[in-house]
């Protein structure tokens, strides 16, 4: 079984789901599926997402809110032996949880090349 589908199966048992009501895209009008598609081009998963928002780093940057994920996150959470695959993940939204409306998402290299156990 993928790493994908295991992350999405602790997800749907993980007690703090219920922090996130919905997830939205903000579609702007030069780029109407960006988050989609850069979804794709970069294998991140609605799961993967979720994950960032629920125990990423928050942090603030130009109006935007920006969930970081790293080892130290991971540490004590259902995902820690994910902290490889979820390394890195940088989730950029207009407005955090419950009803988080992203703009786009992406894996941060340095972020994703620094292993601390």
């Amino acid at each position: 079984m993928d790493a994908n589908r295991k992350i999405q199966q602790i997800l749907d048992l993980d007690i703090n789901k219920s922090r996130i009501d919905r997830i939205e895209a903000v579609y702007r009008r030069k780029d109407l599926n960006h988050l989609e598609r850069r979804q794709q081009q970069r294998a991140i998963s609605n799961a993967m997402i979720s994950v960032a928002l629920l125990y990423g780093k928050k942090r603030f940057s130009r109006g935007a809110i920006i969930f970081t994920l790293n080892d130290r996150n991971l540490r004590w959470t259902p995902y820690a032996k994910f902290s490889d695959v979820l390394r890195g993940l940088r989730v950029v939204c207009l407005s955090g949880p419950p009803d988080a409306k992203v703009l786009t998402a992406y894996w941060h290299k340095h972020t994703k090349q620094k292993v601390r156990k």
